[in-house]
């Protein structure tokens, strides 16, 4: 795939290059914690063609991956739409027990949401349980 793709590389290398985007070429690896450490901040907006992209909305700001067409409009500077998802909101009313984590409750919503029932969606918890997640 590299090799019959290699101008669509060549253009997204050379356009972050021009607009001082970080760019790691195919086969560096999934790069979750590098955006993590690098490029997630409160109140941010990332647009990712990574999957795990909407991990970095763990920080405070929204996050959302996409494929490479909606990639080349944002680096080329071009209008880029969203539409408006929809919120479910996730009230969070006890704490966590010792050997439980945030992921724990991020995969039970996913269970009971389904694979379609996440989708389009911005997911939004809240309530006195939210505390004992960070």
């Amino acid at each position: 795939a590299v090799e019959a793709h290699q101008e669509v590389y060549d253009f997204l290398r050379i356009a972050s290059a021009k607009y001082g985007l970080g760019f790691w070429k195919p086969g560096s690896g999934i790069i979750h914690q590098v955006v993590l450490e690098n490029y997630a901040f409160p109140g941010g907006l990332l647009v990712g063609t990574d999957s795990h992209s909407p991990n970095t909305g763990g920080l405070g700001m929204l996050a959302v991956g996409v494929g490479g067409a909606d990639a080349v409009d944002v680096m080329a500077n071009m209008p880029w739409e969203l539409k408006a998802p929809k919120c479910i909101g996730v009230k969070l009313t006890g704490a966590l027990h010792d050997w439980t984590s945030s992921k724990d409750v991020i995969l039970k919503v996913a269970e009971i949401l389904g694979v379609k029932g996440g989708t389009g969606a911005a997911i939004e918890y809240f309530g006195p349980g939210v505390d004992s997640i960070s």
